[in-house]
């Protein structure tokens, strides 16, 4: 069972962007970590379509003609430790709302963030372990990973860049590391000491952004040289331990014209203008917010409220929160497809 787009020789720079920022009006699909559950809903009414069982999974990264989605099971971290490991990645047939397959990753534990390449196949970061691995989409089997030096790190999300030559891994206890594709070895480390969650990279590649973990702040930082140029305090950051998730999570429109952040821990979210991501503003919304879905009409933005059940829809141009609907029991992440 092959994606379809795999015989396809290689994505531009825009449509890799597409292909890893998905937006549609097919459907919404939310991964329920706190109710163990792959989510279908209505992407109009929001309305629940469709609740399929399925512990411990985290992520998710839509197949680039919007038929699969593959879903990551990280298996569950309590106090400090990964009380149960996960080694799965689950194929979701989108049309058929089921999952297909379930594709074994072996020794290499807790799958989390995925990012396709230029050539259409899966990379994905192994949280519990630290490697980085390649799912090839023709075969559906994990046919490769590689040792990056975030073993102990707790390195969660990935993003590729547009060119598809690079890929930046956040750890959240340690450095940024940077991985040129092809060559398959870590080429640079960003300098966080006190590590990184959330990582978005622009549209046009140029510029990188990484939520610190100490400071809540945002971290630009320059793709060409792999320097932080910029360090931006977020409003609304409230004070917390930092040895609990400060979870924020990041993601610029498909138009390009807005970056939002989410801010696990401060119950509130921020708009920014793209281009000058410190000029922004802050919208309280519900408890815990994680998830940022945008809809095909770049109107607005969805967040999932991962602590109470929630789905808050955003007015991006007006920068107000519109409306609430219960959603699950505690959605990591989701999107349009």
């Amino acid at each position: 069972m092959a994606i379809a787009n795999k015989q396809h020789s290689s994505f531009s720079a825009s449509e890799l962007e597409a292909v890893n920022n998905p937006t549609g009006r097919n459907g919404l699909i939310g991964i329920d970590k706190v109710g163990d559950a792959i989510l279908f809903f209505d992407p109009v009414s929001l309305e629940t379509q469709k609740i399929i069982p399925q512990k411990n999974h985290h992520e998710l990264a839509v197949t680039p003609d919007h038929k699969f989605a593959f879903v990551s099971e990280l298996g569950k971290f309590f106090a400090g430790n990964f009380i149960e490991s996960g080694a799965h990645i689950s194929l979701v047939d989108l049309q058929a709302q089921t999952v297909v397959r379930r594709i074994p990753t072996g020794a290499f534990k807790g799958p989390h963030a995925m990012r396709f390449d230029a050539n259409g196949d899966l990379w994905l970061i192994f949280e519990e372990t630290g490697e980085l691995g390649r799912i090839d989409t023709g075969s559906m089997e994990l046919v490769e990973t590689c040792v990056i030096g975030a073993a102990g790190k707790r390195a969660p999300f990935i993003e590729v860049t547009p060119d598809g030559k690079r890929i930046y891994v956040s750890c959240k206890l340690g450095n940024i590391l940077v991985f040129d594709i092809a060559s398959r070895q870590v080429v640079a480390e960003i300098q966080v000491p006190k590590g990184t969650e959330g990582i978005a990279i622009s549209p046009g590649g140029d510029r990188f952004y990484a939520a610190d973990n100490s400071q809540q702040d945002l971290l630009e930082i320059d793709t060409a040289s792999n320097e932080i140029i910029r360090v931006i305090p977020l409003k609304g950051a409230v004070l917390s331990s930092p040895k609990t998730s400060r979870l924020i999570r990041l993601r610029f429109s498909p138009d390009g014209k807005y970056l939002v952040s989410t801010n696990y821990v401060s119950g509130v979210m921020h708009i920014h203008d793209a281009q000058d991501p410190e000029d922004h503003v802050m919208v309280p919304i519900a408890k815990g917010p994680q998830g940022i879905a945008f809809d095909p009409d770049g109107e607005h933005t969805l967040i999932s409220n991962h602590d109470c059940g929630l789905f808050t829809r955003v007015h991006l141009a007006s920068q107000k929160a519109v409306t609430c609907v219960a959603a699950g029991k505690g959605i990591e992440t989701l999107t349009y497809f």
